[in-house]
């Protein structure tokens, strides 16, 4: 439940502040936008880390389930559309982002990844020399 928590407050916090400082150095739509990219990119990274609770992101079994593969491109042509297709974006009320816009948000929305790998460390290190499937459902 921990856990649960402070990936909402790390989605949360980062969601809102890309918001937040959009809105005072762009525009109002723009902020709309790149929240919207923001945590669309948190839920689609956490998606990805959290695949497998033992095995880092990093590992190239992350990506050996097609069906998965598939779900995330779709995701992120999803996304993509949101952002560039006339009716889209009238849907959505989105706009167009440029590339440092884009960038803004894949980088805060990367913070997922970090804090899930220190999560994932830290419970290897605590968990000692148990062997990998003995920790109880309620841990975490």
């Amino acid at each position: 439940m921990i856990w649960l928590i402070v990936i909402g407050l790390v989605m949360g916090t980062g969601t809102l502040g890309v918001a937040s400082w959009a809105e005072q150095e762009r525009s109002a739509v723009i902020a709309h936008t790149m929240g919207l990219v923001t945590f669309s990119l948190f839920c689609l990274l956490f998606s990805i880390t959290t695949r497998d609770e033992r095995r880092t992101a990093f590992s190239l079994d992350t990506f050996s389930d097609r069906t998965f593969n598939l779900a995330t491109v779709a995701s992120v042509l999803t996304l993509i559309l949101a952002t560039v297709l006339g009716p889209l974006q009238k849907l959505l009320e989105t706009t167009s982002l440029d590339v440092q816009q884009w960038l803004i948000c894949i980088c805060v929305s990367l913070s997922i990844i970090v804090v899930s790998e220190v999560r994932r460390a830290t419970r290897r290190r605590t968990a000692g020399g148990a062997p990998a499937g003995t920790e109880s459902p309620a841990e975490g």
